[in-house]
């Protein structure tokens, strides 16, 4: 049986966009960007780190990933990642009030049911307790539409974490079907197990070259006297203090992560709590 996994987008409008379009930065990732060997896959995991880098990963690993994207419905995570692109996602909102993003979902959904059969599941790895997707997804795939049991009560990092665990494990997550005006919720389930933590890496579990300047989030590494990792170590750690030069590499450092860019990116909505993705 086949599994098509989903990917909900990631915010393409906030300060890690500007990492990207900063014209001083000599940092791996923005490099890839301005070069324009960037994929839509590498530039989602650098501007949302680990949960995206999660879902990636376990989607690639036991089936079929497509992104969902906020103006061009389903794409591949190889898709050219460009500028033109990043203002375009920097401006398109997921919301069911935005007939750009729906429209394009709904006829992306529709060309995929018709595509992989009846026999097979599409699992939704996003928020369920929204219906910027369910309510896109649900009525054309019905009971085809599944989501993991375990994501109910957990926060974007604990998801990316339970995400990468399983994929280096090789043990698929357990799904149950979505229900119509039926949202999944739960109480917080225990705390992953810091034993099974998987050791912080700037390489891409798939690929051998040190491009992914996104560590496994924000965790101690014990080679570097258990000091923080931010997201972005440590490819942009030079980034962190003006002037200078990169004991790591040579380069100059940038001048710091507060660039003006070419680009006017959306601000984020003030909220009290960030909405799950």
């Amino acid at each position: 049986m086949r599994t098509v996994f989903l990917l909900s987008p990631a915010f393409c409008g906030g300060r890690r966009a500007g990492i990207l379009l900063n014209p001083t930065s000599q940092a791996t990732t923005v490099l890839e960007f301005r070069s324009g060997r960037m994929t839509l896959g590498r530039a989602f995991t650098f501007m949302s780190g680990l949960y995206f880098r999660g879902k990636l990963s376990y989607a690639e690993r036991f089936g079929e990933a497509l992104v969902i994207t906020p103006t061009r419905g389903l794409q591949a995570p190889s898709l050219p990642f460009s500028l033109s692109l990043l203002r375009e996602f920097a401006v398109g909102d997921v919301s069911l009030d935005n007939p750009e993003y729906r429209s394009a979902l709904e006829r992306d959904v529709q060309a995929l049911a018709q595509r992989i059969g009846a026999r097979s599941h599409v699992v939704l790895l996003g928020s369920v307790a929204s219906g910027k997707y369910v309510d896109v997804l649900l009525p054309i795939l019905g009971a085809q539409l599944r989501y993991p049991t375990a994501f109910i009560g957990r926060g974007d990092m604990s998801r990316g974490g339970l995400l990468l665990r399983s994929a280096a494990s090789g043990i698929e997550l357990d799904y149950d079907a979505l229900t119509t005006g039926v949202r999944p919720r739960g109480p917080r389930p225990p705390k992953l197990d810091p034993m099974t933590r998987l050791q912080p890496t700037t390489h891409s579990p798939r690929h051998e070259d040190p491009g992914v300047a996104v560590s496994w989030g924000h965790e101690s590494n014990p080679a570097g006297g258990g000091t923080d990792r931010g997201i972005v170590e440590p490819v942009l750690s030079g980034s962190r203090r003006a002037g200078g030069r990169s004991p790591d590499t040579g380069t100059d450092r940038a001048e710091g992560l507060d660039a003006v860019v070419d680009c006017r990116l959306r601000p984020r909505p003030r909220v009290h709590r960030r909405p799950r993705s």
